[in-house]
Formats: C-alpha cells, structure tokens, sequence
C-alpha cells in the first residue's frame, strides 16, 4: 500500500509472507559446513514514511516486524519453529535531514534492532541495541559537497552480525568519515 500524504510526504505498508526451500545455512553442530534446509517463513510486515515535512526537513522513517522461522523438522537440533539466525523480530529507523540554509544541512539518526539469534540451534542470542548517527552537509560549489559523517556517536557496544554461536562480529565504535561527493 503506498499513500501520498501530499507532494513530497509518502508513507508505506507491506504485509508479507515469503516462503523458501532449498536454502543454505551453517550447520549449527559443525560450522565448517553448510546443510540445506527445505522450509522456510517469513512473515512480517514493513512500514515506512519517506519525504520532506517542511521545505527545510526531510525524514526517511522505517519499522519491521518479522517473525522468521523454519517449517519443518529437519535434525535433533533444527526443529519446526526454531527461529532463524540473524533475524531480528523488530527493527526500526530513522533518519532526519535539516537544511539550514543554501549552504549547510545537518542530519541526524537513529538505529534500532532487536534481539537476534547467532544461528538455528537458538542457543545464543544477540542483545538488541540502538546506535545514532549524525552528519554534517556543506555545499563546496554548485555540483560539488563536502560531508562529515559521526556514526555511533554514543559509542555504543553492539554485536553488528554472527557467523555462528562463536564467531560473532561486534559493530563498529564511534568513527568518523568525510567525503566529497560531486555530481557531473
């Protein structure tokens, strides 16, 4: 469903349910291999708010729930209902731009997942966290900006993926980026 709150505001809503067969995953009991499973579900529903409120204030807003689980029993430790890994019951974001004047914007943003499993078996879980970003837009020459980028500002400690229940990735400390982006 897509509705155009006015000319430059839309917001949309989708309600899904994706089923999958034959689709590889790491085998929870050996991670040097891979075990195919056949039974899949997804099903969730996505939200989303894109657009300028004012002539100055411009949001990319989004929310998803998801509920992800395998079908079918396929071993001892994989079991109908079991949850997949790496999937996040619900996430959500949001991102606000500001220009404030010809030259300079600012931006500002946040982050949320929810709580995850690192793989099939279910047995360790990624605690949910929030991270906020910001940045800061300069307008060098008419096709040409420079932008400074804070993400993580509150350098929060975070778990960013996992390959399984030992090999998890944590998510990246405070970190700042500048770039120039010119349009020709």
């Amino acid at each position: 469903m897509k509705w155009d709150i006015n000319a430059q505001l839309n917001a949309t809503a989708a309600v899904y349910q994706l089923d999958r067969s034959n689709v590889a995953i790491t085998d929870p009991l050996d991670v040097s291999k891979t075990i195919l499973i056949d039974g899949q579900r997804s099903k969730g529903l996505e939200l989303a708010l894109t657009g300028k409120l004012t002539d100055q204030w411009s949001v990319v807003a989004g929310y998803a729930y998801q509920d992800a689980t395998i079908t079918k029993d396929l071993s001892t430790t994989i079991k109908a209902g079991t949850v997949l890994a790496q999937v996040p019951t619900h996430s959500a974001s949001l991102w606000n731009r500001y220009q404030v004047n010809a030259d300079w914007s600012a931006g500002l943003g946040i982050a949320y997942t929810g709580e995850r499993f690192t793989s099939t078996d279910n047995k360790v879980t990624l605690p949910a966290y929030t991270r906020v970003d910001t940045a800061l837009y300069f307008n060098v020459a008419k096709n040409m900006q420079l932008q400074l980028n804070i993400e993580n500002i509150g350098n929060t400690h975070y778990y960013a993926s996992a390959h399984n229940n030992n090999n998890i990735t944590p998510g990246a400390p405070r970190n700042f980026k500048i770039g120039m982006h010119a349009q020709f």
